[in-house]
């Protein structure tokens, strides 16, 4: 592998004094607060442990080398993670409700190895010897996020540096434009694919995709390309083989644009590798997404970490179980399709009768008449009387803003046809959910509103999405889905869960 982290850095192993570049400090630390600030602010997140679930770090009383056991930097033990240098533990975390699964803590163990190369300090050596002083936190970042992406490429290939590349090529298309357009790629890496390109072709794949020849070939959710372990071309694939698509059962843990793609080609050792037309790079193996990189970093977009995070955080819903892969389908739809929108789960509907209107409320039991009489009437108590004049033929009926809220609320029902949210056809919800206004469900999977607008306090800050999702997060849970494709999870105000 390519030297890969950027080799701006003062060497001293003397002094610990602050290096001072320009108008930035770099970080004073000592070798656990460099270690404990890499888990907190760059890995925890790849792993599926959200930033804004503050959870502790904690450091071993005495760090006595650990023996008879493999040797990693990470681990699980019931439910403890312990991250270490290989030799001793380090740090680790109490009470981590879930089972993290094998693939990321292969992800996890892959990328602390490529840190330990660009670290400030030897771990191996008795944690006393310096041997970088970075000459910026810039600088350091842009390592870590280096050592990050080499830590991905390992997982998917150990050493291998033709995939170290390929993902470069997607990050300079992520950038690019073709006939004034975003280009998408979709290849399947297979590491027991054989080329099919000639035998001295080896590295010219790479320099084609490069070319604007290949900028139309594939678009993720209709055609891809097999690689071999060398990232060399192997064959074309398409949903449309044969001239018909074939039947699937679709999953809730895909996106449904990438779900027959993933699920009939991303098998066994297979990693799907795709390019977005916003630019996110996705990681998928297993038949599910494992990461996705935007706005330069790789975070966690599987649904153990969007449903581990709840568990923790939100213990006043209960019997969400059967509903949460629903609405973790239904976030990623709406993600993928960048129109925006929110979802809430709510404990007890009865407390957002001050906040619904009539019209919004599916639940209050009240037909169409009923609600047009009521807001006829407060319509009504806002007009000044006028003496000894009768009503018209048009005053006798709604007037045309009661009208178009009650034709509002009789085609969403026809809609939806009081199916519980999970039954409702998943392009649906996402057409549902992107209308402007909340989407808003009770615990037990009933829709309690649709389109539904949130009054806002006076003085809510971050946009009338984001206070409407805060607001009705202190009812349950409010998601926060954003036309970019970013996704927020708020419980009693607070951001618990993100991923942008």
């Amino acid at each position: 592998m390519v030297a890969f982290f950027v080799v701006l850095w003062q060497h001293d192993t003397k002094r610990s004094k602050t290096v001072v570049t320009g108008e930035e400090k770099q970080r004073v630390m000592n070798p656990q607060e460099e270690y404990q600030y890499f888990l907190r602010e760059f890995l925890l997140p790849i792993i599926g442990i959200s930033r804004n679930n503050n959870v502790q770090l904690v450091s071993p009383i005495t760090q006595t080398p650990q023996r008879g056991r493999k040797k990693t930097y990470i681990r699980q033990e019931n439910n403890t993670l312990f991250f270490s240098n290989k030799s001793t533990d380090l740090c680790f975390i109490k009470d981590w409700p879930t089972i993290v699964d094998k693939d990321t803590l292969a992800i996890g163990e892959k990328i602390i190895g490529a840190f330990m190369q660009v670290s400030q300090y030897y771990y191996n050596k008795g944690q006393t010897k310096t041997r970088i002083s970075y000459a910026s936190e810039t600088i350091r970042t842009q390592n870590y996020r280096l050592a990050i992406q080499k830590g991905v490429c390992d997982w998917v290939s150990y050493r291998n540096e033709a995939f170290y590349e390929l993902l470069q090529k997607f990050e300079e298309w992520s950038v690019r434009t073709y006939e004034g357009k975003k280009v998408t790629y979709g290849f399947i890496f297979d590491p027991h694919a054989s080329s099919t390109l000639p035998e001295n072709s080896y590295g010219k794949w790479l320099d084609f995709v490069s070319d604007d020849y290949s900028a139309t070939l594939t678009d993720c959710i209709h055609s891809v390309i097999r690689l071999d372990s060398n990232c060399s071309f192997s064959e074309y694939i398409s949903l449309t083989k044969d001239h018909k698509f074939k039947p699937l059962d679709l999953s809730s843990k895909l996106p449904y644009r990438f779900a027959q793609i993933i699920q009939t080609q991303v098998v066994g050792d297979c990693v799907g590798v795709f390019l977005l037309s916003n630019g996110d790079i996705i990681l998928s193996k297993n038949q599910k997404i494992q990461l996705i990189k935007r706005n330069l970093q790789w975070l966690n977009l599987s649904y153990d970490a969007f449903a581990n995070t709840i568990d923790s955080k939100v213990k006043s819903l209960s019997g969400i179980g059967d509903l949460l892969p629903q609405i973790y389908a239904s976030t990623l739809d709406v993600s993928f399709a960048h129109t925006g929108g929110i979802i809430a789960v709510i404990t007890d509907g009865s407390k957002l009768e001050g906040i619904l209107s009539l019209c919004d409320n599916l639940l209050n039991g009240l037909s169409l008449e009923e609600i047009g009489e009521i807001l006829k009437r407060e319509e009504e108590k806002k007009k000044k009387p006028l003496a000894a004049e009768s009503p018209t033929e048009e005053e006798k009926g709604f007037s045309p803003d009661i009208t178009k809220r009650l034709f509002k609320r009789a085609v969403i029902q026809s809609l939806i046809q009081d199916q519980p949210f999970k039954m409702v056809d998943r392009k649906l919800r996402t057409e549902l959910i992107s209308m402007d206004g909340a989407c808003i469900l009770t615990q037990d999977g009933r829709i309690c509103s649709v389109g539904a607008i949130i009054q806002n306090d006076s003085g809510s800050s971050g946009g009338g999405r984001s206070a409407a999702a805060k607001k009705l997060s202190n009812f349950g849970l409010a998601i926060k889905i954003s036309t970019d494709g970013y996704i927020e999870l708020f419980v009693n105000n607070e951001t618990v869960y993100c991923i942008r």
